[in-house]
């Protein structure tokens, strides 16, 4: 437990210290989620780290979607709530991000019921644990997926 405080002490410290570098320059104040954070495990020596910011902060990004007829999308590491808003589109394609990080979650849901409309594809390289092709996704409710860095794959877990 100690180590585990120590590491996430180093990530805080570490996030803090790409902001300031940031604010310092002059550059962009924004996080994207983009932008990593590097460090050394273990102390002086030890292996290195390389943890994405929206990872530290757990990528909480939300995404709006509407429209009609076919609407596509490919999901971005720093997405994790996909939501439809109002009238059903003839279809909703969505593929995973090209380079997710390990226990990345992605989440679909909608405010209307998207009847045998929503399909989940994996992007090049990764595999979902389940055909998820013209599935429905009633109106206040979700489907939920987790990536498996080691296995390349999806799974869903809602």
């Amino acid at each position: 437990m100690t180590k585990l405080r120590a590491f996430l002490a180093g990530a805080v410290i570490a996030a803090l210290a790409v902001i300031g570098s940031l604010w310092a320059q002059g550059g962009s104040q924004t996080l994207t989620g983009n932008e990593v954070v590097q460090f050394a495990a273990g102390g002086p020596g030890g292996s290195i780290v390389v943890v994405p910011v929206s990872q530290l902060r757990n990528a909480t990004g939300q995404k709006l979607f509407s429209g009609s007829g076919a609407q596509t999308y490919t999901a971005l590491t720093t997405d994790s709530f996909l939501y439809w808003v109002g009238t059903a589109p003839t279809t909703w394609t969505i593929t995973t991000p090209a380079l997710p990080w390990d226990g990345q979650m992605i989440q679909i849901g909608t405010d209307t019921t998207l009847t045998t409309l929503v399909t989940l594809t994996a992007n090049t390289g990764q595999s979902l644990d389940t055909t998820y092709t013209s599935q429905t996704i009633n109106a206040k409710t979700s489907a939920e997926f987790i990536y498996n860095l080691s296995q390349t794959k999806w799974y869903q877990v809602r």
